[in-house]
Order: C-alpha cells, then structure tokens, then sequence
C-alpha cells in the first residue's frame, strides 16, 4: 500500500515536443512501464541525470564493495556504506 503523499490523484495537461514525447514513450517501452510512471520520475529527479534504475545498480555495486571490505576492516565498511548511503539521492 503506497503513502497517503505518493497517491496520484492530481490530473494535469501538459504541452511538450513531438520529441519529447517519443522520448518519453520510448523509455517507457524500453523499461516496460507506463508513460506517466516516466513523466512523474522525470518531474520528480529532474536536478539529476541519475534514473531509479542507475541508483540501484550503484547501491548493488555500493553493497558488493562494503560486503567484501568488511572482511578486512568493519570501520572501514562501515564509513564507505554511510558515504553511500549520502549519495542516495536522484
């Protein structure tokens, strides 16, 4: 069940490019979501290239580095899982 804050229940008409709008349509396909789940990602993380979907790769890749760290040093692996906790935002 999704939070109150993150219901969609507001219905607005926007006026884009032809190109933008077949971007948006491709990712959509590319990603095999919807069209406004794109447009709502786009407005949302717009002061970011990053996607959803860069930001899980880098926090598996985050996970894998401070698994394997802390077997040499649990400080270590516990300073560099906060800095990558700190970059988790898009």
């Amino acid at each position: 069940m999704r939070k109150k804050e993150e219901l969609k229940t507001v219905r607005k008409t926007v006026l884009m490019s032809e190109e933008t709008s077949n971007d948006i349509e491709r990712e959509a396909k590319k990603r095999g979501i919807k069209v406004n789940t794109v447009m709502n990602e786009r407005l949302r993380h717009n002061k970011s290239e990053n996607t959803p979907a860069q930001m899980a790769q880098f926090q598996d890749f985050a996970n894998e580095v401070v698994k394997k760290l802390a077997e040499y040093s649990e400080n270590d692996a516990k300073y560099f899982e906060k800095r990558a906790n700190e970059l988790w935002i898009f």
